[in-house]
């Protein structure tokens, strides 16, 4: 018996769940901004969830997702599932097409060692809207304060098992906590767990932590890139079986390594 992680792959769900307990403001935001800014990605047959950050010197929208979601999507496009505003109130679902490759050349930039990308999108602008401020994503200082810490309630909007929330494609928002103790020094960390009930298809879902203090901005401390399972395997003499266990763990970059590729966002393999 032994341990084995897998990349998370297929994604849809969704759905906007309601609160049933009174909940502060930094609470309801770190949930709003989650589903807000999240979307679905997909083609040839890869899907994926992705997030949007916007930064401050007026470029182009970066879409953050793992970089083998990017790698798995066969051809020069991909479709993104957004929402825009329905007439007479609501939301109604939008796909976008949107380049990924030209020349055949990846359009999106991966951390050198790291399964997590960012790419340059143009989306219409009820969409774009929903994007987190780059000052949303937290630092190697945040992290090293006591901002970020083990145990942290999070938030993760997500589109796992190819399944959305509803027919305006909205993520599905689940809840869990950091799991993985100590987060220093931050700028040797490349990994960390959460545990939440995470499926194939969560791959590049952001990591949005709820603050310490009440003043607090939610953060997004992470990138789900992968799922922690066990695996075991009986022999016998005519047949062997083998059998994957998901632990409820989801493997997280942290953003301080996402943050060291969109400070160089030109495109490159």
């Amino acid at each position: 018996m032994h341990m084995r992680t897998t990349r998370l792959g297929i994604t849809i769900l969704g759905g906007l769940l309601a609160a049933t307990a009174p909940q502060s403001p930094a609470v309801a935001d770190a949930a709003l901004e989650a589903v807000r800014a999240s979307v679905r990605l997909h083609g040839g047959g890869e899907s994926g969830t992705g997030f949007l950050v916007a930064v401050p010197d007026g470029g182009p929208l970066l879409l953050v997702s793992a970089a083998h979601t990017f790698a798995g999507i066969d051809g020069p496009t991909c479709t993104i599932v957004g929402r825009l505003p329905a007439a007479g109130g609501g939301f109604e679902r939008r796909e976008v097409v949107v380049p990924v490759r030209a020349e055949k050349k990846p359009l999106w930039r991966r951390h050198p060692s790291l399964d997590v990308a960012v790419m340059p999108v143009s989306l219409p602008e009820e969409i774009a809207a929903a994007a987190f401020p780059l000052s949303r994503l937290a630092t190697e200082a945040d992290f090293d304060s006591g901002k970020v810490r083990v145990g942290q309630r999070v938030r993760v909007a997500c589109f796992p098992a190819q399944v959305e929330a509803n027919a305006a494609g909205w993520p599905v928002l689940r809840t869990g906590s950091i799991a993985s103790h100590p987060l220093l020094p931050a700028a040797k960390l490349e990994r960390f767990f959460v545990d939440y009930s995470n499926f194939g298809g969560d791959s590049g879902a952001a990591v949005v932590a709820e603050p310490i203090i009440e003043a607090g901005s939610p953060l997004v401390v992470g990138v789900v890139v992968a799922m922690q399972r066990q695996t075991d395997r009986t022999t016998s003499p005519f047949e062997e079986t083998v059998r994957h266990t998901p632990l409820g763990l989801a493997i997280s970059v942290p953003s301080p390594r996402l943050l060291e590729v969109i400070e160089k966002r030109d495109p490159k393999p």
